[in-house]
């Protein structure tokens, strides 16, 4: 046998010995893969699709095998596979044969292939014939027998006796399985561990009802059971569509009870216990279905609600669906409700806070109302043809909404204020409310002080500025106290009331809290000027010591800038406190502004000064304003520049521009001081003036009460009287002391008016006043009526006696006053114009002399001594502008005009230049005219305030106007009516348009005049015109309303105030004085005539007397009342009158 053939064979015994141990392996695995399922299947009882699948499995994997070893059989046949090819298998034998030399099998098995090509044939077929002998005695299958066959199979015999043994002991379990795998096709089903059944069965309820189900466990107890509740039919809502599920733990005997909530449609219900672990063959546990049927009860289709508002509020209707569960609306509106239901009606009726209210129901619709006036709730209740109620309501909330009271925020005026002369309270309210209002009220009560023991008035009144519909409003209106009649110390309590339009639950009211407007006295008023003004004179006196000791500063730091190259740590830090210092000083000064201002301020609207001492104050008041040098702001910034870059040129020069501007300032307060003094001693002649006045009418209205006065007035008028009389006697003690101080302050400006006033403090008839006072008040507390109406007169003519004196005095104090600074102005403007001439004279040479003329430095010199004339003139202008403000900006311009011109004519004659020299003394000559023309104007200005003269020629003009104005305004309020035609209201305004021209033109020709002579303070003239202008503005427009009503009315007031100012300054007119007649004897009681036809005369002949006297309208007016008092002979009244007109 060839050894080729050898090899084959034994590579057949290895490829089949590969298929035993491959087949052995599937056994194995196959047997637990058998066992596996045989138990996993006892177990989960499989579907059958399971089992088939997992069968095509295995069948699957059997037939892969078979097909790959074939394929394997194939190559192996083909030396395809290395481990099956002819070379790999003869090395193989060759080292199991021939171990010392392994390749012996394989060059036989060469040789053979290749022996006809070998020389040595015989020895080749030797050779291959040995080894074919050899192979032949071996035992070929014992070389290339596998190892793992012993194991194999035992493997294989274990796998079999495991089969064995599980199948012993779960046989019954095991065959079943066997049996289920045997019948793939065949499902069946796992058996369950216990039964579950419905106790309660089909059940039938109303539609929202509950009920109860009970189910039945057999068997076995599962710890949890749950009952799904399926629709029996599909609903579009997907709140319908919903299963239900409830859980319930059992109860004793295996029974398990669910409570279902209220239903409303019909459902199928199951108990369901679902497996709890995967090893659990039975997937749940279930009952069999039954079914709840559910009878419908009415329900609602559609609700609507619609609320209709009160008709206060102006709201709009609402309209609301039934699945809102809250109604808001305002108390007393009208709650609508309309819906359809799901069945034909019987009836509806709402329950609204456990009332009934029927509904009207037709069909399947119903509809009803009620009115919303408590909070709490209602529900609607149907009942359908069957009887059937819809279940439980759905309660709907009822909510009132709030109307709030109306909100009153007062912005104006002040809780506390002070009444000036024109009584009139701004005010300025902010308003608001939910719906509107019904009115704005001002309530108030007029006090009168506790002496008089007079009950108080209270009013209130309506403010027609309320828009009952504009729901945030903004009130601007002015309240006039003036037809009050209100006298020093009364006071005025009022509050605002804002009511609301509610009329269901009634209007609400707001009202603000009490504020008090005051009529202070003159006595009061004046002190607290007086106490301004010297809180105002301690600061000023401060400030001037603290910028003396500033500009000390600056002068020390500027020193020393000029010895130093640089500025150590300490001198900077001393530079910067002096800025810092200056800047607070600046921030003082604006203060001390401000407190000027308040000061004349409050005594405008007190009208505490005359109009010229106020123009004097407000003057005053400017320049305090306007004291801080415009450059001086940017002298300190540029000042902290220079210290910051250490420029010390730069800081020298601020250093040195700051000292100067704090020796202006001193220089300015300390003028500024000086002037104040003056106007503080022309204020106290004022107010003894005015507190006298005033004196003398309180005594004068208290004088007609006493005169009416007798026996039988009851006691307690007496009583009142007397503490009335008691308070003008403190008044009096206090004007007295007063004429001491005014003497002080009055004494440094002129002695002859302090020394009489200090007479008139100590004289008899001060003495005599006093007594008669207090006799006065004695007599009324001992109700002694006669003697007090004797004193009481006594008292009254000695009061009038001391006006007059006291006008004396302030028209010799202004006149004295007045005449010195005329002197002063005349010898000023002397000086001036003298001064001119000679630069004139100068000129005049100068202009002959020739450029080389050798005269040209005496003209020089000649220039330099008028420029020192000049000097001398400036610094007596200064003093004099410490006592007054007539020196004015004007002649300071001039005057510095004029120097300067000097200055650089002095220059160019120095450089021989004869023609700009002239021109400069042209300019020089031109500022020193102005200065004279200035000076001469102030003096005019200055002798023209101190008479009277020219005041009452403008009086009598503006007197003129007012009473033009008044009937022009009179034909305003009866266009305002309304009732005229239309044509008779055009022609109207056309007449209106007319005359309100004609007066503005009047007013204007008046203004020149004062402007032309030099009179300030005149009143709100300007004012007026601009009024006046608006008013023709509206009648050229053909327009009249509300507002150009108010615009006439406030020309006539600016008018009237106008006039008292006027009269104020024509109380300055000189008195003129007669001596009494001697040859008429007093005897009668009171100082009068006891022959009645004697008594007359007397009276008449003192009244003619004091008409002629000089006094003003305002005076002789009192005075013809006091005589008319006097003579008490209505006969004679008329007489008097007449007089008095003449």
């Amino acid at each position: 046998m060839r050894v080729e053939e050898h090899i084959i064979k034994a590579r057949s015994f290895l490829f089949w010995q590969d298929v035993f141990i491959c087949l052995f392996w599937v056994g194995i695995i196959g047997s637990f893969f058998i066992l596996i399922g045989i138990q996993l299947e006892s177990v989960f009882y499989f579907l059958p699709q399971t089992k088939i699948n997992i069968l095509f499995i295995l069948a699957g994997s059997a037939g892969t095998i078979i097909l790959f070893w074939i394929v394997q059989f194939v190559r192996a046949n083909n030396n395809k596979i290395y481990r099956y090819q002819i070379e790999t298998l003869a090395l193989h034998l060759g080292q199991e044969a021939f171990p010392e030399k392994s390749d012996t099998i394989l060059n036989a098995l060469q040789l053979e292939a290749g022996a006809g090509k070998n020389e040595s044939k015989e020895l080749a077929e030797s050779y291959i014939k040995n080894i074919g002998h050899k192979l032949k005695t071996l035992n070929i299958h014992l070389l290339l027998i596998d190892k793992r066959l012993p194991g194999l199979k035992s493997a294989l015999l274990i796998s079999w006796i495991s089969i064995i043994l599980v199948f012993s002991f779960r046989y019954g379990a095991s065959a079943d399985a066997f049996h289920r795998w045997a019948h793939p096709q065949q499902e069946y089903p796992a058996p369950k561990p216990f039964l579950l059944s419905s106790i309660t069965g089909d059940i039938h309820i109303l539609g929202g009802e509950k009920t109860e189900i009970n189910i039945q466990a057999h068997t076995t107890i599962p710890d949890t059971v749950h009952l799904y509740l399926t629709p029996s039919q599909v609903s579009t809502q997907k709140r319908d569509s919903l299963k239900l599920k409830f859980s319930a733990a059992p109860s004793a005997g295996g029974q398990y009870h669910f409570k279902l909530p209220e239903l409303f449609q019909d459902y199928s219900y199951q108990a369901v216990v679902e497996a709890q672990y995967f090893w659990e063959a039975w997937e749940r546990v279930a009952s069999n279905p039954d079914t709840i049927f559910v009878t419908d009860r009415p329900a609602f289709e559609t609700f609507l609600m619609t609320i209709v508002p009160p008709k206060y509020s102006n709201l709009d209707t609402e309209t609301q669906e039934g699945n809102v569960a809250v109604v808001q609306g305002l108390k007393g509106s009208v709650i609508q409700i309309n819906l359809t239901s799901n069945r034909m009606l019987e009836s509806a009726h709402l329950i609204i806070n456990g009332d009934r209210a029927e509904m009207a129901s037709s069909y399947n619709r119903a509809s009803g109302y009620f009115t919303l006036m408590d909070e709490g709730e209602f529900t609607v209740n149907l009942v359908d043809k069957r009887g059937i109620t819809n279940r439980d309501p759905i309660p709907y909330a009822l909510e009132i909404i709030p109307d709030h009271d109306p909100s009153l925020a007062v912005i104006k005026p002040a809780p506390m204020i002070e009444l000036g002369s024109e009584q009139t309270i701004p005010i300025h309210l902010e308003i608001q409310d939910d719906y509107g209002f019904t009115d704005l009220q001002l309530a108030y009560e007029v006090r009168r002080p506790t002496y008089l023991q007079a009950d108080p008035y209270v009013a209130m009144f309506t403010i027609q500025d309320l828009i009952p519909d504009t729901l945030n409003q903004t009130i601007h209106t002015f309240w006039e106290l003036g037809d009050m009649m209100l006298m020093p110390e009364d006071e005025v309590h009022f509050h605002f009331e804002l009511t609301d339009n509610d009329d269901i639950s009634g209007p609400k009211k707001t009202i603000s809290s009490t504020f008090i407007a005051r009529v202070p006295s003159l006595a009061d008023l004046y002190a607290s000027a007086e106490s301004s003004e010297t809180d105002f004179m301690e600061n000023l006196a401060e400030g001037m010591d603290e910028i003396q000791e500033l500009k000390d500063q600056f002068e020390i730091l500027e020193l020393k800038a000029l010895k130093s190259k640089e500025l150590d740590w300490d001198q900077q830090q001393s530079v910067k406190n002096s800025l810092e210092q200056a800047r607070k000083e600046l921030d003082n000064l604006e203060k001390m502004a401000e407190a000027m201002e308040s000061i004349t301020d409050q005594a405008e609207k007190h009208k505490l000064f005359s109009p010229d001492l106020l123009e004097k104050f407000k003057e005053l008041s400017e320049l305090i304003s306007d004291i801080i040098p415009e450059d001086m702001l940017t002298t300190m910034d540029d000042l902290q520049k220079a210290l910051e870059n250490m420029d010390m040129k730069s800081l020298q020069e601020a250093l040195n521009e700051l000292s100067e501007n704090m020796d202006q300032i001193e220089q300015d307060l300390d003028r500024y001081l000086e002037i104040f003094k003056r106007l503080q001693a022309e204020q106290k002649m004022d107010e003894l003036q005015n507190r006298m006045q005033q004196l003398f009418e309180q005594q004068n209205a208290l004088d007609q009460e006493i005169s009416e006065a007798d026996n039988t007035t009851d006691q307690s008028t007496l009583e009142r009287l007397a503490q009335e009389e008691q308070r003008n006697l403190d008044e009096f003690k206090n004007i007295k002391s007063l004429l001491e101080e005014a003497s002080e302050l009055v004494e440094p400006f002129s002695e002859t008016a302090s020394q009489e006033l200090s007479e008139m403090a100590e004289s008899d008839l001060a003495e005599e006043t006093q007594s008669a006072l207090n006799e006065t008040a004695q007599n009324l507390s001992q109700q002694n009526v006669q003697s007090a109406q004797r004193s009481s007169q006594q008292s009254i003519q000695n009061m009038e006696m001391m006006m007059m004196q006291m006008m004396d005095i302030q028209q010799g104090f202004q006149q004295e006053t007045v005449s010195e600074m005329t002197e002063k102005f005349q010898a000023l403007m002397q000086d001036m114009l003298y001064l001119s001439s000679q630069e004139e004279q100068l000129r005049s040479d100068v202009k002959q002399a020739s450029r080389n003329s050798p005269r040209l430095r005496e003209f020089a010199s000649r220039q330099q001594l008028l420029q020192d004339q000049l000097q001398s003139i400036t610094n007596q202008m200064m003093d004099l502008s410490k006592e007054t403000f007539a020196i004015t900006p004007e002649i300071g311009r001039g005057v510095g005009k004029a120097n300067a011109a000097m200055q650089e004519a002095k220059n160019k004659l120095t450089e021989r230049n004869v023609s700009q020299s002239g021109k400069n003394q042209d300019m020089a000559m031109a500022g020193l005219n102005e200065a004279a023309l200035g000076l001469f104007n102030s003096m005019q200005s200055m002798q023209q305030s101190g008479s009277a003269s020219g005041y009452e020629q403008f009086l009598k003009m503006m007197q003129q106007m007012a009473g033009q104005q008044q009937g022009l305004n009179q034909q305003g309020m009866q266009l305002s009516l309304g009732q005229m035609a239309a044509a008779a209201q055009q022609q109207m305004l056309q007449q209106m348009l007319k005359k309100q021209k004609g007066i503005r033109k009047s007013l204007e020709q008046m203004m020149n005049e004062m402007r032309h002579s030099g009179q300030h303070g005149m009143g709100d003239l300007s004012g007026i015109a601009q009024e006046m202008d608006e008013v023709i503005k509206d009648l050229q427009r053909k327009r009249f309303n509300r507002r150009t009503q108010e615009r006439q009315q406030r020309i006539l007031s600016r008018m009237l105030d106008s006039q008292t100012s006027m009269t104020q300054r024509g109380q300055k007119e000189e008195r003129k004085s007669s001596s009494a007649r001697q040859d008429i004897v007093f005897e009668g009681p009171g100082g009068l005539p006891s022959d009645l036809g004697q008594r007359e005369n007397l009276a008449l002949q003192a009244l003619n007397n004091a008409i002629n006297a000089g006094y003003s309208r305002e005076h002789q007016t009192m005075i013809k009342r006091y005589f008319n008092s006097l003579s008490q002979i209505p006969s004679e009244t008329q007489t008097i009158e007449t007089i008095g007109e003449e």
